[in-house]
Formats: structure tokens, sequence, C-alpha cells
């Protein structure tokens, strides 16, 4: 079927900022395959992470063809089965995954303990964890904050687990860069929580007042301040801004604190992919599906996914108190919710959620 309300979105490779709904041809799903509805999405500096890193190590761009010179951006969102071909299917069951921002997507499909495997040749260089669609209830009051913070929760829950071993081994504190971010904020809940770890964040001025008043972090400064900051040793610096400007500043003022330099994201419009030159400790990048791999063959999968969504709800009801959400339709808006995030970090107060239609 081709109409105006079946389309893709495309994104100028050579300008992200530049982009279009195409009407789309939504064809039937052959043996094997189903058909899915976008139902709903967020958008967050993790969606422009993929499209900046499109044609790179990771390449994003490659998952779904697109026309020459054109991306299409993935999102994580929460689709519906609207026609299927394969018998472990059912229309109407709800899934979270890996698609484009589209208003439907075909793909073949194997059923799995826990929801499906997207099992299409094209995507085979992915991790299994951008492979794999779960199984989700209806919507509930929590769904829209769900569709913010599914994709990168698991981050934080696994980087909190990381930081977490290192208090075992000594360190004291840790040192956030890009505290306003929603990962970071998730993070420094999480940490709150479980750990004895100073929790010290870095944000940008304008948002001293809102990251302060969180009471996740045991202290909060600007970037541009860090002779306020002090820092008991050892210590890890966990980077959001993926700004090697940022990052070298914070190396050199507490070097003789650091123990560790983790990277895990890229919030910042100047923000670089490869890793920066410091003198020691090495830089590393924190790669949550690995993580999760790794952790699923040790705890096993039932015992992980009960920790991990309790965790999850706590924290999306939680979310009510800080962060509002406000629901967004249509193609238009889905642009301008891109080029928002591509000019910067939004405010971290406020979110919104995307319906294609």
């Amino acid at each position: 079927m081709t109409t105006v309300d079946c389309w893709d979105l495309l994104t100028r490779k050579d300008d992200l900022a530049v982009g279009e709904p195409r009407p789309a041809r939504v064809r039937a799903p052959r043996p094997g395959e189903i058909r899915v509805a976008v139902e709903k999405f967020g958008l967050t500096m993790n969606s422009v992470t993929y499209a900046r890193l499109g044609d790179g190590h990771m390449p994003f761009f490659a998952a779904f063809p697109a026309p020459e010179g054109y991306g299409r951006v993935p999102v994580w969102a929460f689709v519906r089965v609207e026609e299927s071909n394969h018998p472990g299917v059912a229309v109407g069951e709800r899934y979270f995954g890996f698609v484009p921002i589209s208003t439907h997507h075909v793909l073949p499909v194997e059923p799995t303990a826990r929801g499906l495997l997207d099992t299409e040749p094209g995507r085979a260089f992915l991790p299994t964890w951008y492979r794999t669609f779960q199984r989700v209830a209806e919507p509930d009051a929590l769904d829209d904050r769900r569709a913010v913070f599914r994709p990168i929760f698991p981050l934080s829950f696994h980087l909190a687990d990381f930081l977490a071993g290192h208090a075992e081994r000594g360190v004291k504190s840790v040192l956030v860069a890009g505290a306003s971010s929603k990962s970071a904020i998730a993070l420094a809940d999480l940490l709150s929580r479980r750990t004895d770890l100073s929790v010290v964040g870095l944000t940008a001025p304008a948002n001293l007042g809102f990251v302060g008043g969180l009471g996740f972090y045991d202290a909060v400064a600007a970037h541009d301040d860090l002779a306020s900051v002090a820092l008991a040793g050892p210590a890890v610096l966990v980077d959001f801004t993926g700004s090697h400007r940022r990052i070298r500043a914070a190396h050199e003022r507490f070097a003789g604190e650091l123990a560790a330099v983790t990277l895990v994201g890229y919030t910042h419009p100047e923000s670089v992919q490869a890793l920066p030159e410091l003198a020691g400790p090495e830089p590393e990048f924190f790669f949550a599906p690995g993580v999760e791999e790794e952790t699923l063959a040790a705890e096993g999968e039932d015992a992980f996914f009960a920790r991990y969504h309790a965790e999850e709800d706590r924290f999306l009801a939680a979310t009510r108190s800080w962060l509002g959400v406000a629901p967004r339709r249509g193609p238009e808006a889905i642009l301008a919710g891109f080029r928002a995030l591509l000019a910067g970090p939004r405010p971290p107060a406020d979110t919104e959620v995307f319906c294609p239609r």
C-alpha cells in the first residue's frame, strides 16, 4: 500500500538538519516476515548519536537502506503487528524495538522467549541488542515515559553496576560530565540508592539549579568552573558529552585523583567519536550492549530482567516529580524535534514523545 499516511523520514547525510518525509510503499510480509506499525518513540541525544555515527565504525545508516545521499535515522519504538506471515507471531501483538523513523516497517523475525529477533541479513552486523524486540504490555500510565527511557535506562543501569564494582575496589567518587542528560540523571539516581560513592555533576550554567534540585548529586558545578570542585580520590570520570575540550579540562584538573575515564555519550554539539589523547588513565568507551550480553550470561535472564524492570519502573514513576512529557504527532513535529536536538541538548525538565500518525 502507498498512501500519504505511509511514509519514511529521510535525512541528508551531509547535513543532518535537512530531512523530509517521503511517501512509502509498504509491501505485504513474505513468509517469515511481519509488518508493524510504529506507535510511538522518544527522541533523545541517543538518536542524534545514531545519526552522527551513521557511516562510522557502527554504520547505523546501513541498517535501514535509503536513497543515495540520505539516511534513515533509527529509533527505539513501541510497535504493533498489523500483518503477520509468521506462524509464531499474531496480529495485534505489541513490541519494543529498533526501527527507522517511519509509519511502518517490514522485517523477518524469529520468536524468542521474551519477544522477537530481527533476522534481516542486512542488519546482522548489529549486536543482538539492536535486533531484539521485547514483547510488551498494553499502554499504561508510564508508557510515554517508558518510550523515552527504555532506550537509555539500560546504559545507566549497567554503568551503575560498573561503578559499584569500582567502589568495591576503593573508588570514592564519580565525576559526571553532562550531568543534565537523561542517562546521567538516571545514573546519579541509581548510584545515590545503591552505593556510598560521592557523585559530582558538571553541567551548563543554565542547568545548575535544576540538576542540583534533583537531589541525586552530592555537588554540582558548571563545566567551566572546575576550580570550585573538590573531588575525593580515587575517582572515575564518566563523560556523557563527547567533548574532547571538556574531557581534557576535567582530566587536567583531577589527573591525580582519577582511577578511570569512562566515555559513554555525545550530547555536546562539538562531540568527537574518537578517543581523546590523555596522559593517563587511558579513556575507555563503555558499550552497554556488550556489557548486557556478559551480564545475562553471568546472572541469567530471569534474574537480570526482574532486577532491571523493578528499577526502571521505580525510576519512571519518580520522574513525574521533575520531567514533563509532551505528546507530538506527525512527520513535521518529528523533524522539528530532531533538529532541536542537533542544535544541542534540550531543557532537561521537559521531553517529547512522538507518534508518526
